[in-house]
């Protein structure tokens, strides 16, 4: 299944949210809500066509400003998070 930008999506195992898996710049994993919202600071940047998930880049406020195509990091939304994040 992929979200109207291209992007492949899944469900989260704990709740029902379809979500993108991402990665960070650290090569860390990141699922990402599928819809953009105006709270969201996480910009994802296509790599789909190098055949590599999307690039997560967690933004601060201020380069958020007037931003649409931001998401949040489904550790935010997801009621379950706590069972799936690592420390």
């Amino acid at each position: 299944m992929a979200d109207p930008t291209g992007y492949p999506t899944a469900a989260c195992e704990s709740c029902p949210a379809p979500i993108i898996w991402a990665v960070t710049r650290n090569g860390r994993r990141m699922p990402v809500d599928r819809d953009p919202v105006k709270t969201g600071n996480v910009a994802l940047t296509d790599r789909t066509h190098l055949g590599q998930p999307p690039l997560a880049e967690v933004l601060a406020a201020a380069r958020c400003f007037g931003r649409r195509d931001l998401r949040e990091s489904h550790f935010v939304t997801c009621p379950h998070s706590t069972v799936w994040r690592r420390r």
